[in-house]
């Protein structure tokens, strides 16, 4: 299955599809296969990588969506 990452509004980073995900020394961090995964983007999650929701609490504001890249 093909990984799809999704970067959501002032929200996370979504992943799906079979991962690998690994700490900073290569150590791997449990994920429930078949589920997708969100990732932290505003930085004050208590259970990083992985999102708590802190986000709409804090009421974090992501910076300009990405655009596709020209050729």
């Amino acid at each position: 299955m093909a990984v799809t990452i999704t970067l959501n509004d002032n929200g996370p980073i979504k992943v799906e599809g079979e991962i690998i995900l690994q700490d900073h020394a290569g150590h791997p961090i449990p994920t429930t296969p078949g589920k997708a995964v969100f990732l932290c983007r505003c930085g004050q999650s208590s259970k990083k990588p992985f999102c708590d929701g802190t986000h709409k609490r804090i009421g974090f504001v992501g910076t300009t969506p990405a655009t596709p890249a020209t050729p």
